[in-house]
């Protein structure tokens, strides 16, 4: 993954991903063809601590993502990516919005807190500590 997805999606956009196959043939990869899973990819991603943690203290990506199918015999062939944006828009504007209210709930737990009432956000820093907390008590089983 790359700072860009993480921008766009700190200014309200929704992120739109290429879906390729994922490496192990199980899952889905937004990076490249074979890539590595999604849930591998993202911080706090649902898939991946599922089993652990409570859900609103992971993020659904999916819920809030666009993607459409990658072309494997051209990855830079973005044509796919466009039509489904122009689709949403013309189509479905009531599903944007959807998605973009979903991504200001979830965005805040993907920055790190400035300033003096940072302690005051479930930010980033706090969700990793939820994650090793949830951890620790599942270990000890």
């Amino acid at each position: 993954f790359a700072r860009r997805v993480f921008d766009v999606m700190f200014h309200g956009c929704l992120p739109v991903f290429m879906k390729w196959p994922s490496k192990n043939g199980v899952g889905k990869s937004w990076w490249i063809p074979h890539g590595h899973e999604v849930k591998y990819n993202y911080p706090f991603h649902k898939e991946l601590y599922s089993f652990f943690m409570k859900d609103e203290d992971l993020i659904d990506y999916e819920s809030f993502a666009v993607e459409t199918v990658g072309d494997i015999g051209n990855k830079t062939n973005f044509g796919s990516m466009f039509d489904m944006m122009e689709a949403m828009i013309e189509e479905n504007p009531n599903e944007i919005r959807k998605r973009q209210l979903i991504l200001k709930e979830q965005v805040v737990s993907l920055t790190y807190g400035l300033g003096e009432d940072a302690h005051r956000y479930d930010d980033a820093f706090s969700r990793v500590m939820k994650i090793l907390e949830s951890m620790n008590d599942y270990d000890r089983g």
